[in-house]
C-alpha cells in the first residue's frame, strides 16, 4: 500500500519548486545570476586597481618637449659642468660625448637627438641622469648617461592618463610607452638602452 503522507510529501515540494520558478527563484537561475554579479565586480575592480595605479616617473626638458623615465632606473643626477666631461670623435651625433662619473666613463646621449629632433647647447643648466636598464634582452644592463636641458624633477602619473604612442612619430613610437595628456613623452628606457650605438669606450 502507497503511504499516502509521501504521496502528499512529493506534490508539495514539486508545488514549491514550480512556484520558486514561476517567481524566479530557481536555484540555478540565482546561481548564473551571483556569477555575473562576480564578474561584473571584479571587472570593476580591476578597473579601480587601474586607474589607482601610478608611476614614479623622472620627468626633464629636451628643447620643447618634456620626457620621464621610469624613477627606478635613475641612479644618480649630476650637473654636467660639475664633471669632467670631453666630446668624442667618430661617434653618433646623438652621443655628445663621454662623462667622468667617480672614476668610470660613461656615454652621454642625447634623447632627442636620437628622436630626430633638432640639437641643443649644452648650458650651465644642463644635468646628466645616469640611468641603468636593457638587460631585459642582454646578460647585463646597460648604464649611459642621458643629457637634461635643466634639473630633472619627479612626478607620479596615473597609469589610466597615459595615452598610446600614436600621438608622437613614427620614428618615436618604438621608444615610447605612452604620453600624457599634456605631453609628456615617457620614454621606454629599457628599450632604448638595448640600442647598440650608445657605447663610447673612450678614456678621458
Amino acid at each position: 500500500m502507497k503511504n499516502p503522507q509521501a504521496g502528499s510529501a512529493k506534490l508539495a515540494n514539486a508545488t514549491t519548486a514550480g512556484s520558486a520558478i514561476r517567481n524566479g527563484n530557481d536555484p540555478q537561475s540565482d546561481e548564473r545570476l551571483l556569477e555575473k554579479r562576480a564578474r561584473a565586480l571584479a571587472k570593476v575592480t580591476t578597473k579601480d586597481q587601474e586607474e589607482s595605479e601610478t608611476l614614479s616617473l623622472m620627468t626633464f626638458p629636451m628643447g620643447e618637449e618634456r620626457y620621464a623615465v621610469e624613477i627606478g632606473m635613475v641612479k644618480e643626477i649630476q650637473p654636467l659642468v660639475d664633471r669632467a666631461w670631453s666630446r668624442v670623435p667618430s661617434t653618433p651625433d646623438f652621443i655628445v660625448g663621454a662623462v667622468n662619473i667617480r672614476g668610470r666613463i660613461y656615454s652621454v646621449m642625447d634623447v632627442a637627438r636620437f628622436l630626430g629632433l633638432p640639437p641643443r647647447p649644452v648650458t650651465e643648466k644642463t644635468h646628466v641622469l645616469l640611468v641603468q636598464g636593457g638587460g631585459e634582452e642582454t646578460d647585463n644592463d646597460m648604464e649611459v648617461c642621458i643629457l637634461a636641458d635643466d634639473l630633472p624633477e619627479v612626478a607620479n602619473i596615473p597609469i589610466a592618463e597615459m595615452q598610446t604612442r600614436e600621438t608622437v612619430s613614427d620614428q618615436t613610437q618604438e621608444y615610447v610607452r605612452g604620453v600624457t595628456a599634456d605631453m609628456l613623452v615617457i620614454l621606454d628606457l629599457g628599450r632604448l638602452l638595448r640600442y647598440p650605438g650608445i657605447v663610447v669606450n673612450e678614456k678621458l
